[in-house]
């Protein structure tokens, strides 16, 4: 008796392990979600506007923005980066994204691969970039940036 109650707990366990339960999510939703808070941050950089352009970034002290010197952790510190890199719109000039690839890998997480150009009276700049998305509070939004 004790070997059939306990072959019989082992197929709970086992019944429960394997039907886990997925929450629906509509990935061309999110995509098209993503795409928007992309091309916001687009906008709002080339109007010179670097606080909206943070918007779509986690407002966290766990947000991590990795680049040529190295990693920043902080949304404020984040900001405050682009703030003493930019500091002038002429320096910001025109800013164009473009997305290689972008893969929603459950209801709330994305990761997006693409490359970045800025226009500038000067010297242009460019490069790539990855980005985390997570959906936080109900907003998508960037955990990690990966910008070269």
């Amino acid at each position: 008796m004790k070997k059939l109650n306990l072959i019989g707990f082992s197929l709970l366990l086992f019944s429960c392990q394997t039907n886990k339960v997925e929450i629906p999510y509509d990935k061309s939703e999110t995509i098209s979600i993503i795409k928007t808070n992309l091309e916001a941050q687009e906008l709002a950089w080339n109007t010179g506007d670097l606080s909206t352009f943070m918007e779509h970034y986690w407002k966290s002290d766990s947000m991590a923005f990795m680049g040529k010197t190295g990693v920043t952790y902080g949304w404020q510190q984040t900001l405050d980066a682009y703030k003493a890199g930019y500091p002038t719109q002429k320096e910001m000039g025109t800013l164009e994204f473009e997305i290689k690839k972008l893969d929603v890998l459950s209801s709330d997480a994305a990761y997006m691969l693409g490359s970045w150009n800025i226009e500038r009276d000067t010297l242009d700049v460019g490069g790539h970039f990855s980005l985390i998305w997570k959906k936080i509070a109900g907003h998508w939004v960037i955990v990690t940036d990966h910008t070269s």
